[in-house]
């Protein structure tokens, strides 16, 4: 299953492409098998040979890697994750290369400036988004691509929901502490004795306080918890994971 978002309509004449597959493909790190049947959903007109997948080795950190143009695509059909940054957001301006990562109830973030030709991959758990890792991927596409970021695009994909999170008093003292108005991503249910976090709201405050424009963000609005077209590691415990990508030509 692939959800593509439909609103951003000008993105098709700015020749990028990008997706969200569920669970159609288990793109754990270690399923090397999962990285060819990722051009399967890629449309039958591009070169699939000349398309290089390209991932960071994700550690819950709010790191970001930056492809420059003179990137090395070594060989384009070998793939060994062992080999990759640890990092949990990658920006290019380099065309085919084709940026992944991967979830299983964090926010899965794709960007894209279409002025500059920037795009960019972020998993967004709650510890990266309190170590700053938006402020981060700031910093990378103004300091590095020079992006003015009212051109810069950003499409959500499939997480978990405000309904689905609960957390542990700890947890929400935790942000609290590191700013008092975050206990406003926090519900509590059931007389009282239930907390929920909102994670999605607290990333699209980042986005906002961080100078990227409301109406530049495109949420797909889909808890992959609930929908089980999709991958849920606190629904199911697995270790399974689906997959993210963008990709400029």
């Amino acid at each position: 299953m692939i959800c593509n978002i439909e609103e951003p309509g000008f993105l098709n004449e700015s020749r990028v492409i990008y997706g969200f597959v569920g669970n159609a493909l288990d793109f754990r790190l270690e399923n090397k098998v999962a990285r060819k049947e990722l051009l399967k959903y890629i449309p039958a007109y591009f070169n699939k040979k000349d398309i290089y997948i390209y991932e960071v080795k994700q550690v819950h950190s709010n790191q970001i890697v930056a492809l420059n143009k003179d990137f090395n695509m070594n060989d384009i059909n070998y793939y060994d994750g062992l080999n990759l940054a640890e990092a949990d957001g990658v920006f290019t301006q380099k065309p085919g290369i084709m940026l992944c990562v991967r979830t299983a109830d964090c926010v899965p973030v794709l960007f894209y400036d279409r002025i500059k030709r920037v795009s960019g991959a972020v998993h967004c758990g709650w510890r990266g988004i309190y170590e700053d890792i938006i402020i981060n991927a700031v910093n990378t596409l103004t300091n590095h691509f020079h992006s003015n970021l009212d051109d810069v695009v950003i499409m959500i994909g499939p997480s978990i929901c405000k309904n689905c999170y609960e957390v542990e008093e700890g947890f929400f003292n935790r942000f609290r502490a590191k700013n008092a108005l975050n206990q406003r991503f926090f519900e509590r249910k059931i007389n009282h004795t239930k907390l929920y976090f909102d994670l999605k709201s607290l990333l699209k405050n980042e986005l906002n306080l961080s100078g990227f424009k409301k109406e530049n963000v495109y949420d797909l609005n889909k808890c992959n918890f609930e929908d089980k077209n999709f991958y849920s590691y606190r629904r199911d415990k697995t270790d399974k994971r689906q997959v993210s990508f963008i990709m400029m030509y």
